[in-house]
This record gives C-alpha cells, structure tokens and sequence, in this order.
C-alpha cells in the first residue's frame, strides 16, 4: 500500500513538472539510447557481415601482398609499405608443391572500369578481373549461363568475359549476351558467360559489379607487374591448417624469408576476417558503452540536483507528513520512488529512440534489425542503480529533516 501511494505521489509530481523532468532525464536518455543505437547496428552489422564475409568458397583461403580487412589496414604501415608483390606463378608453384592443395588461382582486379556495348555504357564504377580458371570455385562464384575460363583462355590470351548481371543489366537488356562482344579500353572481349545474380552486400553496395577476363589478357590491358591475389582451395579431408603451413613454407622459399622473420605476405579466411571484424565491432561497442556511461554520469548529476531542489521545494510537505506519523523509511522510499520513476523514464524514452534510429539505418544500410536481449535488461537496470545513487543523498537528506524545522520553512 506504501509503495502504490508513494508511485502515485511520485507520478503526480513528474507530471507537475513535464519539462523539468523532461530536461533532468535527457542525460540518461541519451546514454541508453546510444547504447542501444550502436549495439544494435553492430548486431545487425555483424549478421550480415558474418553472411558477407564468407567471400571465399569452401574450405578456401586467399594469400595477399598485405595484411588488409575490408579497407583497414592492420599491422605495421612501415613494413606493409615494402613488401615484395606476389605473382602470378606463385599460384603455379603452389599447385606443384603442395599436396594438401586442390587448386590455386591468381587474380589481380581493376576498379571504376567502363564496359561498352555499341551505343551503351556501364556505370564507371564496374570491376574487371583477370584471373586464372581456378578463380570462380575459390571464390565462390557460379555461371548461370555459358562457361567460366579455360586454361587456354589464359595461354593464349583470348579476349574473352564473364559478366556480373550489373553490366548485363545495362548493356543487354533485351538481348541474350553470350557471343556478343564489349569494350573495355577501346578493346574487344567476347561473352563467353554471366555470374549468377548475387544481390547486394553490407551497406548496399552491388556484387554484381564485377566482371573476369583471362589474367593473361588483363595484364594487355593494364600490365603485368601488379601484386595478385592467389586463391587456395584445400582438398577435402585435408587438415586445414596443415595445407595453409605447406602453401606458407612454400611462399615463404620464392620469397627468400630467412628463418626466424615474419611472413612478407598475408593470409585470408572467412574465419580470420570474421575474427578481424568482431575485433573491431567490440572496440566499437565498448566505445558506445563508455559513451553511454558518461551520459548516464551527467545523467545522474542532474537527477540528484532536481531532486535536492524538489527536496527543498516540499520541505513543508515533509514536515506535515512526519508530524501526522510517517517514519524515515516511508519518506526516503517516497523520495527514492521518485528519482528511480525518473530516470526509468529517460531510460524507456532512451530506449524507445535507440530503437527507431536503430532500425532507420537498418532499413537504410539493408541490415538485420537486431536489438539483444541483454541491452535491453542491462538498460533497465543501469537506470535503476543510476536512480537509486542519484536519488539516496536528497531522499536521506528529506528523511533526516526534523518535522518542527520543517513546517516552519517558508
């Protein structure tokens, strides 16, 4: 009974004060929906990237000049800067030395290509790969119609093109394109295929932008003394980590790396770029959180000050209620009802905005909208624990308060 009329009390008194207790909440409601915000884009992100970053085929990993995930670079910029670049029989020598290997590819890709059709032309922003035949399994990557690359597509450097539906899309809309020849660079390449359509990646960006041709024919257009990428596909049964130390003691000869020094090259897998991205999405999250920490501080601070000035404002009140019987414990439950009513408040408003800004951007960047349990109860009782410690000097100050003093206060 104590605690319902203390809610009552507490309620009415916040309602006296809409845009006073508007203002005292808006630290706590910026600190939990911050938290909330962030964390439930980093889920989502993370739903989706865990879908995305499974880049490489099965059982596959990539071998690159740098340590590199989805354009941040890790390690030391010093020692990236000079490393050797990797070519192309590299892939070559793998294949004859390793036996736990199924297959190795290289590719080298070009980025903001235009593709031409008679009249037509793609969007600037198309990728061209030169790659070896062992490119599409590794990668992932499926004919929905015609053929992938031969090895003597390679030898003989034909000009031939497999296309991503983008430029499909814009160059042949009505018009079956195998056999039909585009222009890359003023030079003619011959459909011999088109990548099964793949939808959009994290953010929306397409991943059907990309086009391969013969990596020999790659290095006619753009030359040949880029840094590939080699692609390694495991055979199946083999221990994973056994074949990726054999393709590294191989690397590792060609490159002339003496014992003891670190490898000059880089090594990929759905697993480590996973591992690379929860890596960051944790320093990100616990960023939020001592974001939202510092919030909830100043949060807290303006809670205290409301209800030390509430305190003062009702000191008669509390004069009147000790000299009809109430006791101390009744008067700080009173005032500690509340200072936690308040900032739950501010924490359900928080909450509620952390919510739709979360899914906004869900919608807008095509995410997952994913709002863990956890947040949500951690939310509720950070606020809790805020406005119980806000609350207990100015509630104890109002119990403490000798009634005749009090009723004398004007």
């Amino acid at each position: 009974m104590i605690i319902r009329e203390n809610l009552e009390i507490a309620v009415s008194q916040i309602k006296s004060g809409k845009m006073r207790s508007i203002l005292t909440t808006l630290g706590i409601t910026i600190g939990i929906s911050t938290v909330i915000f962030i964390v439930a884009i980093l889920e989502g992100y993370n739903a989706s990237m865990t879908k995305q970053l499974n880049i490489l085929g099965a059982n596959t990993f990539q071998i690159q000049r740098n340590d590199v995930f989805t354009g941040i670079q890790i390690g030391r910029r010093a020692k990236r800067k000079y490393r050797k670049i990797l070519k192309k029989e590299y892939a070559q020598a793998i294949n004859r030395n390793c036996d736990l290997v199924e297959a190795a590819g290289a590719e080298v890709w070009q980025y903001s290509t235009v593709l031409s059709y008679k009249d037509k032309k793609s969007n600037p922003n198309m990728m061209v790969a030169g790659a070896d035949p062992e490119f599409f399994e590794n990668n992932g990557y499926f004919i929905s119609e015609g053929r992938i690359l031969t090895a003597e597509d390679v030898r003989f450097r034909h000009r031939v093109i497999v296309l991503g539906m983008d430029a499909v899309d814009l160059l042949f809309p009505y018009t079956d394109p195998l056999g039909k020849f585009i222009k890359i660079n003023g030079v003619r390449f011959r459909v011999i295929g088109v990548l099964e359509k793949m939808g959009a990646a994290t953010f929306g960006q397409s991943r059907d932008n990309r086009s391969i041709i013969p990596i020999s024919a790659f290095e006619t257009l753009w030359g040949k003394f880029r840094s590939v990428k080699i692609s390694v596909r495991v055979k199946k049964g083999a221990d994973f980590k056994e074949a990726e130390s054999q393709v590294i003691g191989v690397l590792r000869k060609l490159r002339k790396v003496p014992p003891g020094k670190e490898n000059d090259f880089g090594i990929l897998s759905n697993d480590t770029l996973i591992d690379s991205f929860n890596k960051i999405a944790l320093q990100i999250k616990l960023a939020a959180v001592l974001l939202g920490l510092v919030s909830l501080l100043v949060g807290s601070i303006g809670v205290m000050n409301i209800m030390l000035v509430t305190v003062t404002e009702r000191t008669r009140e509390i004069g009147v209620r000790k000299a009809v019987g109430a006791r101390r414990t009744v008067i700080l439950t009173q005032f500690l009802s509340e200072a936690v009513l308040l900032t739950l408040i501010g924490g359900l408003i928080g909450m509620l905005l952390g919510f739709g800004l979360a899914g906004l951007v869900a919608v807008l960047l095509k995410i997952p909208f994913m709002v863990p349990i956890w947040v949500v109860i951690d939310s509720i009782v950070v606020t809790s624990i805020v406005g119980i410690l806000a609350g207990l000097y100015p509630a104890a100050r109002a119990a403490k308060m000798n009634p005749i003093t009090a009723l004398r206060y004007e």
